[in-house]
């Protein structure tokens, strides 16, 4: 398995270098994380389940368990969280899961923050690759950023970022790439009514359900495509 050609990726999103780079900077959320192996260690997690890894967006989504039912689901979202951080945790809340399917969204933070889409989907690839070489059959579905209403100055970063996570999902094989964008908004990315919170950023229930109808598909496939080795 062999990461995107350079020249694929510098096709993709040229022009999109900043000027910072945040996997030159602490982890930030050791109490998160913390928590979570609290919890691991009061009632053990299924291994083989359905794993929500990222942002708020997923540590918001309250109603997976039964959206995604009867697959198992652990749902690891922190909110805030960046790519260096969710890839930099990995070996605490993402391998010992043993997860199935891995349904990843973020980066949208990361490109607030000030970094590029390219370190980005650099970043997302190699949190794959880290997964495939300890779990060689678990799938991966990642998530497009999300065009909120609150960052629309970023729009133009996310939608390299989300050009680069296709551009995985083509050369991967068990890597699928679903843009939620076509749930929470219309063409042309203005939001839908009712789908975002009040602060113009998160999904709502009516989001998340519209969503769903996106997503769960994929990572039905990608549960039955690997059906054999759990």
């Amino acid at each position: 398995m062999k990461p995107l050609l350079p020249l694929v990726l510098a096709g993709l999103l040229a022009g999109c270098a900043t000027n910072r780079d945040l996997a030159s900077e602490p982890l930030r959320m050791s109490q998160d994380i913390a928590a979570f192996e609290e919890s691991d260690r009061v009632t053990p997690p299924p291994s083989g389940a359905l794993l929500l890894s990222g942002a708020s967006t997923m540590r918001l989504w309250k109603s997976a368990q039964a959206d995604f039912a009867p697959m198992p689901v652990i749902n690891r979202g922190f909110g805030g969280s960046y790519t260096t951080e969710v890839a930099g945790y990995m070996e605490r809340i993402t391998l010992p899961y043993r997860p199935r399917v891995v349904v990843l969204h973020c980066g949208s933070n990361d490109i607030n923050a000030g970094d590029s889409a390219d370190r980005v989907v650099a970043r997302t690839e190699s949190y794959f690759l880290s997964l495939r070489r300890v779990h060689p059959d678990a799938a991966l579905v990642i998530l497009s950023t999300i065009h909120a209403p609150l960052r629309r100055s970023k729009w133009d970063e996310m939608r390299k970022a989300d050009d680069g996570f296709r551009a995985i999902a083509a050369t991967h094989r068990g890597v699928r790439f679903v843009d939620i964008n076509e749930a929470l908004n219309f063409p042309g990315d203005e939001p839908r009514p009712d789908s975002y919170l009040k602060d113009d950023l998160h999904p709502t229930q009516a989001g998340y359900e519209a969503m769903l109808r996106l997503v769960k598909p994929a990572v039905e496939a990608a549960w039955r495509e690997n059906a054999k080795a759990y």
